[in-house]
């Protein structure tokens, strides 16, 4: 069961796949003044990155996209690479895993295999999280979103069958990806897996958390 606590009410500005002129312009730190923390959940280049943690003077989470140009970097921008890891920051558990599902063999591509074998290399980590704050995850992080929601109808952007176990077995309060486009404001950002708001983050999210969440 989710965990209905969260130590204190934070807003975090997601971002994914595409340079929105709303958060790259002259106006950010004015309009995004509040923020606590960025995520990242890729596709996204560097300078782009290094210009929002710049502006806004925040620490900044990530996850590597499949078209994402730095791929080898640990770091984007200063920021700290999730995938495969489980970091605790200001009382929330933050999860990533990187990737799309593999098309044609580029950087950043899994099988369904390969990333439940990614997703088996968390597991002692999630195990020790759970024995010390009570929950495994709060956040999970990643390009690609969970098979059977938001995914696209080409193989590329279809989901990944470890990302929905996760969110069955851990109940993050939320999921956060992006990889499948939006060109339509009909189509959905934000649903329910079981306990968990999936939401796809395309362009750019801001989600605020508290102990209500």
């Amino acid at each position: 069961m989710k965990s209905q606590y969260i130590q204190q009410a934070q807003k975090i500005l997601v971002l994914s796949d595409r340079i929105d002129p709303r958060v790259y312009s002259d106006v950010c730190k004015e309009r995004f003044h509040d923020v606590d923390f960025i995520v990242s959940c890729g596709d996204l280049p560097e300078y782009y990155l290094d210009f929002v943690v710049s502006n806004l003077n925040v620490p900044l989470f990530f996850v590597h996209g499949n078209h994402d140009p730095s791929g080898s970097k640990q770091s984007l921008a200063g920021g700290v690479n999730l995938d495969e890891k489980v970091v605790y920051f200001q009382g929330l558990l933050l999860a990533g895993l990187e990737g799309s599902v593999w098309y044609n063999g580029g950087i950043h591509q899994y099988s369904q295999r390969a990333m439940y074998f990614k997703y088996l290399k968390m597991v002692p980590c999630l195990k020790w999280k759970k024995l010390k704050y009570g929950r495994s995850i709060d956040i999970l992080v990643t390009h690609a979103p969970p098979a059977g929601l938001h995914e696209g109808d080409d193989l590329p952007h279809k989901g990944f069958y470890a990302f929905t176990l996760i969110n069955k077995k851990y109940a993050p309060h939320y999921h956060f990806h992006g990889h499948t486009h939006l060109y339509d404001h009909k189509q959905s950002r934000r649903d329910s897996l079981c306990e968990t708001t999936v939401i796809n983050a395309y362009g750019f999210q801001v989600v605020e958390i508290g102990e209500t969440t």
